[in-house]
């Protein structure tokens, strides 16, 4: 009798398991701290710059398998998710570059706090050094379209200290 009681235990048990193993994990969204000012977010970063995106290409992840055969090879550059490798135009270069180009990665999606760069479009860029020549930023830097940054460009370029609001958030430098 009591065989028969921790059969059907186990049996529920791997139900249950199997049922909730195929229930769908719910999505994490990016979520960022509050942002820092301009000047603090550039000193953040390694590179920071006012370029153009000139090419936008998106890069499919390598999975799991093609990535583990790429490791062993020894190849540098992985890619774990999908991700927009962006060809930038340095129009203004503000911290850590004098390159005319740069090429810059980030996320594909914003799921993982990827900025989506649109090509022909003027961005304010914080970004970080990445493998090899790359950089890379995310939306958690101050990255923006240099239409929403004109502060940000402002105040990096001039040196002047200007009042930086965000919603209910101001930050003054």
């Amino acid at each position: 009798m009591m065989d028969r009681f921790r059969g059907l235990i186990v049996g529920c048990i791997a139900v249950l398991g199997a049922v909730f193993g195929l229930l769908p994990i719910p999505a994490q969204a990016c979520t960022c701290l509050t942002p820092p000012s301009p000047s603090q977010g550039a000193e953040a970063v390694d590179v920071v710059f006012v370029g153009t995106a000139a090419n936008v290409e998106h890069i499919e992840a390598d999975g799991w398998l093609y990535g583990a055969w790429k490791s062993m090879l020894g190849f540098e550059h992985l890619y774990e998710f999908e991700t927009l490798r962006v060809t930038m135009d340095v129009g203004t270069a503000i911290k850590g570059t004098d390159k005319s180009q740069l090429i810059l990665e980030t996320y594909a999606t914003t799921e993982l706090c990827g900025v989506l760069f649109q090509e022909g479009e003027e961005y304010l860029v914080y970004a970080f050094n990445g493998v090899g020549e790359t950089v890379t930023t995310d939306m958690c830097t101050r990255t923006a379209t240099s239409k929403k940054a004109a502060a940000d460009i402002k105040s990096l370029v001039s040196n002047e200290v200007t009042a930086v609001c965000e919603g209910w958030t101001c930050i003054n430098d």
